[in-house]
């Protein structure tokens, strides 16, 4: 999920029409999260969600709802289906690990980080973010990135504590 500067949360299609699927949310923030629960409708009272594109793809205006100073970017986000509502971390959780990987893709060598956060609440205690970094015409030039990142990434990575 991202989320803008000008404080709008944008929702893939998939996530509105399944879980958003009357165009309608109630916000609120907990521990550092941002809670959405679905409604009824707008008669029900509520953000309403705006159709961003074609493709269906849906954005809600949520800055009044925000803690002051939540940066913008993509946030990490989790169904919980007993609560029947979607947690969005708002604060950076703690990586504790990360992994780059080559991939060929179309004829060329794509670069991937692999990024494991401790997160609050859900089945497990990790999620794991993967995103494309850039890819390369050559698996020599996508190792020597995949190097640098691998390296660069770990110094950022702070080991958890045992017992934490």
């Amino acid at each position: 999920m991202e989320l803008t500067s000008s404080g709008y949360l944008y929702l893939t299609a998939e996530l509105a029409s399944t879980r958003f699927p009357n165009d309608a949310v109630l916000a609120t923030t907990e521990a550092g999260n941002l809670i959405l629960w679905p409604t009824s409708g707008a008669s029900a009272g509520g953000l309403l969600l705006k159709q961003r594109n074609p493709a269906g793809d849906r954005c809600v205006l949520i800055s009044e709802v925000l803690p002051p100073g939540t940066p913008p970017g993509i946030k990490p986000a989790l169904w919980d289906e007993n609560r029947f509502r979607l947690t969005v971390e708002l604060v950076a959780s703690r990586a504790v690990g990360c992994n780059t990987l080559i991939e060929k893709e179309n004829g060329r060598w794509v670069v991937y980080l692999e990024v494991g956060f401790w997160t609050a609440g859900g089945e497990t205690p990790i999620s794991v973010n993967r995103s494309r970094i850039n890819d390369y015409p050559t698996l020599r030039d996508a190792e020597v990135a995949a190097s640098w990142i691998q390296r660069s990434s770990d110094r950022d990575i702070t080991r958890p504590v045992e017992g934490d």
